[in-house]
């Protein structure tokens, strides 16, 4: 028998009237959203384009990895290997070793809440909705409160420890003679499995394949509620890293372009300056691509939001507002596109005025090229 709970609750169509009309007020918001962000994104891209590129012609390739005074506060690429005088810590634990990064993993053995829900529409324009919640054991890293679920019976979450994920990171990380700063740093993320020393920890803990085991019972024993199961994962020093970024004095930080975008950046590997400002356009790119969907998503489900009113009329006959619904949706995909790429089109004509003037040109050349086609074929 599966451990679930299932709870029914009907909501009625006065109610549903109701609140999407108030949906019409966070739909504008949203479609206010979707403006602002295209506009934004296209000056972002455009002006981050433009300065990696400024950077990609100015940038000083370091023959020695030595703070020298003609270099000061330029951009500079260098590639060396990363080290630190830092040694961090794991105090629960009696860890102790020289890295750029320690973090602790832990997982709990927890009662975890699942829901699915259905939703039926009811003639008359009221809505049936059907939760149901299982219940299964699961190990997980965050802390699950048992307080919250629906069916508190049978599935409190309880543990004797109290040990939680935590991650200790170096202040004074350096390539050669330059320091980096905590963005340089951060970029950092190869991690790979710390080594337990089962002999370090005099068998006070069960320890397999680097991992802690914390409970009464043991590995490939029957896990009980509140059993932690805790590793270690280390970013160690002497990795190769290329790095381009702006010399102060001795520190590495983010240097700002005339367009006030930031270039800070480092990869794993000796990799040139050209390849790395390659990679860094390649990024831009994405992220201009991503932000494009996100403002696209926000302006259709805005239009949805504001036409959903029609929906929930016609959900008197649910056929009828099934049918809406498909109509709304295909009505505010196409408004959404519509008004989308008319505001990347006035971005482009304020940020990229010349390509824009040769791409419209070269539309109303084809429409008159088609016009002048269609009229020589019907003589």
């Amino acid at each position: 028998m599966s451990d679930q709970f299932t709870e029914v609750t009907t909501k009625s169509w006065g109610s549903r009237i109701l609140e999407s009309i108030k949906g019409i007020v966070f739909g504008f918001m949203l479609i206010i959203v979707s403006i602002i962000l295209l506009w934004w994104n296209e000056g972002r891209a455009i002006q981050t384009e433009n300065d990696l590129k400024d950077g990609s012609k100015n940038v000083v390739h370091l023959q020695s990895n030595i703070p020298v005074p003609e270099n000061e506060n330029k951009l500079v690429h260098l590639t060396g290997e990363i080290g630190t005088t830092d040694t961090l810590k794991d105090p629960d634990f009696n860890i102790s070793t020289k890295a750029i990064a320690l973090r602790r993993n832990v997982l709990t053995y927890q009662w975890v809440e699942n829901e699915q829900q259905e939703t039926e529409k009811q003639l008359g324009g009221s809505e049936k909705t059907t939760k149901t919640y299982t219940y299964t054991k699961e190990w997980v890293s965050n802390q699950i409160n048992s307080d919250d679920f629906k069916n508190k019976d049978g599935h409190l979450n309880k543990s004797a420890y109290s040990f939680q994920n935590i991650s200790y990171n170096a202040q004074n990380v350096f390539v050669d003679s330059f320091k980096l700063s905590s963005e340089l740093i951060n970029m950092i993320v190869n991690y790979e499995t710390y080594k337990l020393d089962s002999n370090s920890f005099n068998n006070t803990y069960k320890i397999k394949s680097d991992t802690i085991y914390l409970g009464n019972s043991g590995f490939g024993s029957i896990p009980a509620i509140g059993d932690m199961k805790i590793s270690f994962d280390v970013i160690y020093p002497s990795q190769t890293v290329s790095i381009i970024s702006k010399q102060s004095n001795n520190t590495l930080v983010p240097f700002v372009g005339k367009n006030g975008s930031a270039i800070n950046k480092l990869v794993l590997g000796e990799v040139s300056a050209n390849e790395m400002f390659k990679i860094a356009i390649k990024d831009n790119n994405t992220l201009t691509w991503i932000l494009r969907l996100a403002g696209l998503l926000c302006c259709i489900f805005g239009f949805m939001l504001i036409l959903n009113p029609l929906v929930v009329i016609g959900d008197v006959v649910p056929f009828i507002g099934s049918i809406l619904n498909i109509g709304t949706g295909l009505v505010s995909t196409i408004i959404g596109f519509i008004l989308s790429f008319i505001v990347i089109a006035i971005a482009w004509l304020f940020y990229r005025p010349l390509i824009s003037i040769i791409l419209i040109a070269i539309v109303v050349l084809l429409i008159i090229f088609l016009f002048y086609k269609r009229k020589t074929v019907k003589k």
